[in-house]
């Protein structure tokens, strides 16, 4: 099934059972001025949803783009993380019963889109203590799992850390913490041969089982001032789907980027470079991947109003995702001067149906690319200028610190930076580098 197919099911099936649609909300949301963090509703709901009113037994649904920078760097290096991906929305207020909830997103998933009973996995909320607060085992949920009809070996307990959801962050330290309740998530069990042992579970990162669906259970709000837990004037119940991981484990695929909507642009990369031949062929294939990513976010963030490249909060963000697009596309070696311009036009064709609003976006993110362009390679030449000079004081080598420096201070992508130390006949000490990133992360981490 179509990755755009299985978005359009979950609008239909939740709208056939009573559920209001919502539009979909911009990537700049207010209540997130310095990045673009879009959950797959909570937004929308938090600003239609007045919660000092009564809104028993509304439900609402909707398919929203995410955006999530904090994911960026998982890109290529996981077969189901992408910076931007669609997500489904079905919102339940009031005491709804978790049985009722569960059971429409097990038929969503069994009876509408095909998948067997056998090939699916859930954990529950085992209970746990959050910052002096003790909450329960969700003894309702197993339950509910057993009645439609799940065998305790498809059902797996997991603790606060991992099956209860907390808004903002978390109690503790700096962050805010709002809304929270313990969750459920459903996964694909892919098979024994994925597996990485005897004690392989939901939760492992071996590739075998992935995350389709999840349940949140939101019925309490921590009041910062008093250090209370209150209970919600409107409680809700979310159930969201991940459209492409959904589409990957239905097509059977290995990633999300042998997806139709991302497996073209993959493509179109490939083609204006080298054929995969070499030793670092997944150096390669992660490149292509993060390009393709980049490039298919940046249309959808410039389309909803993106700042340009600059130093912090969103402009930072996209100075990120520009930067990383252009190191990549230098480690392929390509240098052909449509190749940003043709991407672009590809993922507008690949998503003008879907998102009309995506046209207007194409020239503007052309300009972010051209301008960044040139900062970038200014940036660039000015730090090979100071590596060469490192290497010529160093007799030939550089240490893990300045390699850092490099890096943190200089703006040379580490990429790139290896890149140019091979030319050279340099091998960059990886144990030395990665031990002073850990003292530099250490300070910037304590000056917060």
């Amino acid at each position: 099934m179509h990755s755009f197919a299985v978005g359009q099911r979950f609008i239909r099936y939740y709208q056939d059972n009573g559920f209001e649609v919502l539009p979909r909300s911009s990537l700049l949301d207010p209540s997130v001025p310095m990045t673009f963090v879009m959950s797959a509703g909570l937004t929308q709901i938090e600003s239609t949803v007045a919660q000092s009113e009564d809104h028993a037994g509304e439900r609402f649904v909707l398919l929203q783009p995410c955006f999530r920078h904090f994911d960026r760097e998982k890109v290529g290096q996981s077969p189901v993380h992408l910076s931007l991906f669609g997500m489904g929305g079905a919102f339940s207020f009031g005491q709804t019963s978790k049985e009722d909830v569960l059971n429409a997103i097990w038929s969503f998933l069994t009876a509408e889109l095909g998948f067997r009973g056998e090939q699916l996995r859930v954990t529950y909320f085992t209970g746990g203590q959050l910052n002096g607060h003790e909450f329960e085992e969700d003894v309702e949920t197993i339950r509910a799992w057993r009645k439609i009809g799940l065998s305790p070996s498809q059902i797996v307990g997991l603790g606060i850390d991992a099956s209860f959801w907390k808004q903002g962050g978390g109690i503790s330290g700096k962050e805010r913490f709002r809304k929270c309740g313990p969750t459920t998530e459903l996964f694909f069990d892919r098979g024994s041969q994925w597996s990485c042992g005897p004690t392989c579970q939901p939760g492992c990162k071996c590739g075998r089982f992935i995350e389709i669906a999840n349940v949140l259970f939101i019925h309490s709000q921590f009041d910062q001032a008093t250090q209370s837990l209150n209970p919600l004037v409107a409680p809700f119940e979310e159930a969201v789907i991940g459209v492409e991981r959904v589409a990957m484990a239905l097509q059977k695929k290995s990633s999300v980027f042998e997806l139709e909507c991302l497996a073209r642009l993959v493509r179109l990369v490939r083609s204006c470079h080298q054929a995969i031949d070499s030793p670092d062929s997944n150096k390669s294939i992660k490149s292509e991947q993060v390009i393709a990513d980049h490039v298919r976010a940046l249309l959808f963030l410039v389309a909803d109003g993106a700042p340009p490249p600059d130093k912090g909060g969103r402009s930072g963000i996209m100075r990120k995702l520009i930067r990383a697009t252009l190191t990549h596309q230098k480690t392929l070696g390509i240098t052909q001067t449509t190749f940003i311009p043709d991407l672009v036009d590809a993922v507008l064709d690949l998503y003008r149906s879907q998102h009309l609003d995506l046209e207007g976006g194409r020239e503007r993110l052309l300009s972010y690319f051209a301008r960044e362009s040139e900062r970038f390679e200014r940036t660039l030449s000015a730090g090979y200028r100071w590596l060469d000079r490192l290497i010529q004081r160093g007799s030939g080598t550089i240490s893990g610190q300045q390699a850092l420096d490099l890096v943190k201070r200089r703006g040379m992508p580490l990429l790139l930076l290896e890149t140019r130390l091979a030319q050279k006949g340099i091998q960059l000490n990886k144990q030395e580098y990665w031990e002073a990133y850990t003292r530099w992360r250490q300070a910037e981490v304590g000056t917060r």
